[in-house]
């Protein structure tokens, strides 16, 4: 995209005609020419995100993502994803701190432990299964209709979520099992407690887990997310582990502090430097 706009409302002029060029892409895989509906932002490239940790996902992470969702079932296998992104990144030539992974957890919480507990309970009253396992299903690409509850299940490898099969072939884990395991949190980790008790154990997740931040599952729309801001949020401020105010400046800057492109080493900077050329 390449317009440049020069918009002055007492000119009441928008852009200038002659800085407006047409973005040109001749690449391996498709080809695009034409005009753009807005102009850049002021990152030009936009933050990039990616998800997926198995060996073809980490390559492509550790040379073009910037934030990296995984699958972490504990800590411990948190730690060991983001050890092998980051040091793929730094294999490729970028820093450590240039990818910040973030865990997909689902938060069942309330003013009180017991409030949280019979919250969770009642969830599950209304959960189903059967639907989780469909949903696994679809990830994963395994037809767990051929398998009876508690039959060995042959988890081989293909192109859907691998890191999902992994963790699934790791704990042996059954058709039963898996009706259980997906009642409602799908593949992420349940905490369950009041603001305090799940501000804990997140900290606790970024410090062992040596993770940067997470990606928040919705349970019920949009109670869970109001219950994680009335509860969780003000107890994660107290911890000094998340922000009380906003920053100014692009999303870039604000997560990387590094201002608002892509910095040298990353691939995409290769780009900028032959348009400079």
């Amino acid at each position: 995209m390449t317009m440049s706009s020069c918009s002055t409302k007492p000119n009441r002029v928008f852009a200038d005609p002659n800085k407006v060029r047409p973005m040109e892409h001749d690449g391996r895989y498709y080809r695009s020419n034409g005009y753009h509906l807005s102009e850049p932002s002021r990152q030009r490239t936009p933050v990039l995100y990616q998800a997926g940790t198995s060996g073809r996902g980490r390559q492509f992470a550790a040379r073009h993502a910037e934030c990296v969702f995984i699958t972490g079932s504990d800590k411990s296998s948190a730690r060991t994803a983001a050890r092998a992104l980051r040091q793929e990144a730094v294999d490729a030539g970028r820093r450590a701190e240039d990818i910040k992974i973030l865990v997909g957890v689902t938060v069942v919480t309330g003013a009180t432990t017991g409030e949280a507990k019979d919250k969770h309970a009642e969830y599950l009253r209304y959960a189903n299964p059967e639907a989780g396992l469909a949903h696994f299903s679809a990830g994963t690409g395994i037809d767990f209709s051929k398998y009876d509850l508690d039959e060995e299940i042959a988890y081989g490898t293909s192109n859907a979520i691998q890191s999902q099969t992994q963790l699934a072939k790791q704990r042996g884990w059954t058709k039963r099992q898996l009706l259980g395991e997906l009642a409602i949190s799908g593949r992420y980790p349940t905490i369950v407690g009041n603001g305090s008790q799940v501000a804990d154990e997140l900290a606790s997740w970024i410090e062992e887990g040596e993770i940067d931040g997470f990606n928040l599952a919705r349970t019920v729309v949009p109670e869970s997310y109001e219950d994680f801001v009335e509860h969780v949020v003000p107890a994660v401020q107290d911890r000094g582990i998340y922000k009380t105010t906003y920053q100014e400046g692009s999303l870039r800057q604000k997560i990387f502090r590094d201002g608002d492109k892509v910095p040298d080493r990353h691939h995409a900077a290769s780009y900028r430097a032959a348009r400079d050329r």
